[in-house]
């Protein structure tokens, strides 16, 4: 069983030092029963999310994480009501790929709209503990 704090929150900087913060945050507070390339998943994600949400959200942003049996439950929250979008970027684009990773290793994902904004979750799937 996981011996960290189950829940953990941590309000970011509104500007791109949000991703690194973001990872030092899940590093720091690691459930080790889920493994090494979950971290690794659960790390890209994280800066993903915390990426968007400075980019194109508002103040302030707040990540949580939640080790929970069979996956690392993520939140990134900001100030906006704007809705994250599914893009379809060329091979040449630049960006625009964030929300399509987030998607495509996640085995769940969503948002939900707040009185001051949004949040972004998502479920990163986690090897289950013998």
């Amino acid at each position: 069983m996981c011996e960290v704090t189950p829940t953990a929150d941590l309000d970011l900087p509104a500007d791109l030092t949000a991703a690194r913060r973001a990872r030092e945050f899940v590093r720091a507070r690691w459930c080790p029963d889920h493994g090494g390339e979950v971290l690794e998943t659960t790390l890209l994600v994280v800066s993903e999310l915390a990426v968007n949400a400075v980019e194109h959200g508002a103040p302030p942003v707040r990540a949580s994480l939640d080790c929970r049996d069979g996956v690392v439950h993520l939140e990134v929250s900001d100030g906006s009501p704007r809705q994250p979008r599914h893009l379809q970027p060329g091979p040449r684009a630049e960006s625009g790929r964030g929300v399509g990773l987030v998607a495509s290793v996640c085995s769940a994902w969503g948002v939900r709209v707040e009185d001051h904004g949004k949040t972004v979750w998502c479920d990163v799937p986690a090897r289950v503990p013998a």
